[in-house]
């Protein structure tokens, strides 16, 4: 798929600290939570992997670790298994989080992805309801029920 690539950015706040935002993004017990069921695994080091385990155990998502500032900033690429196999380089994903008084804002961008390969595995939809489903669970202790579960 050799089109022009874009970026897509998402911006929330959450009733939550830096810290804990961080914790949910990197503990896999708790994006199980809010990330259609996910388990997260690195050693969290520029250059590691980083790869989304799905609730049958397999890679559903693959990436590598670019850059990482805990509790700021942290940069991977994103690989999804779902997608047809391509020859195209992985997208990259940045997590920013800014504390602002009781709240931080959490900036989610998806660059360097076609505009056709992020409509073909809804992606918005799909990042919507993961930072929604973060939201809810940093605030109330519990994320959304996956809506898209077969």
């Amino acid at each position: 798929m050799s089109q022009a690539t874009t970026s897509h950015v998402y911006e929330i706040f959450i009733r939550s600290t830096p810290e804990r935002i961080w914790q949910a993004l990197t503990d896999g017990d708790l994006t199980q939570k809010y990330y259609f069921g996910c388990r997260v695994e690195s050693d969290w080091k520029v250059g590691s992997t980083c790869n989304y385990y799905g609730p049958k155990g397999t890679i559903d998502l693959e990436g590598k670790i670019v850059e990482i500032e805990p509790q700021q900033r942290l940069v991977t690429t994103f690989e999804p298994k779902w997608f047809p196999p391509s020859e195209e380089k992985p997208s990259i994903l940045t997590w920013e989080i800014q504390p602002m008084q009781v709240v931080s804002q959490v900036k989610l961008t998806h660059a360097e992805i076609d505009d056709a390969s992020f409509e073909a595995g809804q992606l918005h939809m799909g990042w919507l309801y993961c930072l929604s489903s973060l939201k809810s669970l940093l605030e109330t202790g519990e994320g959304l029920p996956d809506i898209f579960a077969s």
